[in-house]
């Protein structure tokens, strides 16, 4: 009898160890998180609230990133790709980046920024005629790359702020 304890406690401890660095293993890509996908739309719970396809991951798109509002000291956000899972504590001017495995084959970098209500308010928007960036997609980003359309843009903006300082100067002359 006691040799049977003995067996099946031997039993069951080898198959303990056997099993679980199985699934304490977490997946990783270039030392980030991975979260797995077959398709690009994620479900993300934000706290108590559960939003279907919120957010979209574009292989393009480096960093894929998503900011959430954080109302308290942190904000526990889940993200549900049809295969896979990922939690992350979001807190305020803080971001986590992780990489998602889409479709076996594109490894994307995503990234989830944390802020705070009063850091928005707080944002002034940078004053310029042209609030122009280069854009994402890989087809205009080298069309803008091509025709040299950031630097024609920044011409526009600093000509802009000097006729701009030049009436003022009138002004401030005159009135």
């Amino acid at each position: 009898m006691k040799t049977l304890k003995t067996t099946l406690l031997s039993l069951t401890a080898s198959s303990f160890f056997l099993f679980t660095p199985a699934l304490a293993q977490n997946a990783a890509y270039k030392g980030l998180p991975l979260l797995k996908a077959n398709a690009s739309n994620v479900n993300v719970r934000i706290g108590n609230a559960f939003v279907k396809g919120l957010w979209t991951i574009k292989p393009e798109y480096t960093p894929n990133a998503l900011r959430i509002q954080v109302s308290d000291q942190k904000e526990k956000v889940i993200f549900y790709t049809d295969i896979d899972s990922a939690a992350f504590d979001v807190r305020p001017d803080r971001s986590d980046k992780f990489y998602v495995l889409l479709n076996k084959q594109h490894y994307v970098l995503a990234e989830v920024k944390g802020f705070t209500l009063e850091d928005e308010i707080n944002v002034q928007p940078e004053n310029k005629l042209l609030n122009i960036d280069k854009p994402r997609s890989k087809t205009f980003g080298a069309l803008w790359e091509k025709h040299h359309i950031g630097e024609v843009v920044n011409d526009i903006n600093n000509y802009a702020d000097k006729a701009s300082g030049a009436l003022n100067w009138v002004k401030e002359k005159v009135f």
